[in-house]
């Protein structure tokens, strides 16, 4: 059997210890140990993410014909389909959990948490709000631009065309606008 040395612990082997164990409390100490971690307010930044997060997803949810037509045309085997559509269907069902959450977190929550999905929920309201608006309204507004920029988005629409091959149909109709 062994014998050990046994000694008194001093105040300096504790600090090593606690230094071991515990180095953001050595540091600090108990007055800062029992605080929370706060996040950093960026509410224009969650804004964004919450527009463009809605927008993906308020634009999945609507054309789903549209997601169907193009995967016939292209050539991911029709047993695949289904997965594609599963994966959709996880993304809108994530989305509205998320909403939730956010919307959870700005009711009982205060500071940053709450300024960042405050910001988020607006960005989503934001997004929910234009896709509202109806395709004449857009036809109307893009109706008050000058000459100069109609020829500006119409030649930005067809170089976007012949580069990419994407057909932007938003500004396809500008061109044929004419006074």
């Amino acid at each position: 059997m062994r014998t050990y040395a046994v000694r008194k612990m001093t105040h300096a082997d504790f600090d090593a210890r606690i230094r071991r164990i515990d180095p953001e409390f050595a540091r600090h100490g108990a007055s800062d140990a029992g605080k929370v971690a706060r996040t950093s307010k960026h509410p224009i930044v969650s804004g964004i993410v919450g527009f463009l997060w809605a927008g993906v997803v308020i634009a999945v949810a609507r054309n789903q014909q549209t997601i169907e037509a193009s995967l016939l045309q292209g050539s991911l085997p029709r047993e695949y389909h289904v997965y594609v559509f599963g994966a959709l269907a996880a993304l809108l069902a994530v989305s509205g959990v998320m909403v939730m959450m956010h919307l959870l977190r700005m009711v009982s929550r205060r500071g940053s948490a709450r300024s960042n999905s405050a910001g988020i929920l607006a960005g989503i309201a934001a997004a929910a709000m234009m896709s509202m608006i109806p395709a004449q309204t857009y036809v109307a507004g893009l109706g008050l631009l000058n000459e100069n920029s109609r020829e500006m988005i119409a030649s930005a629409s067809t170089s976007v065309r012949a580069t990419t091959g994407l057909d932007i149909s938003g500004t396809t109709f500008v061109s044929s606008l004419g006074n």
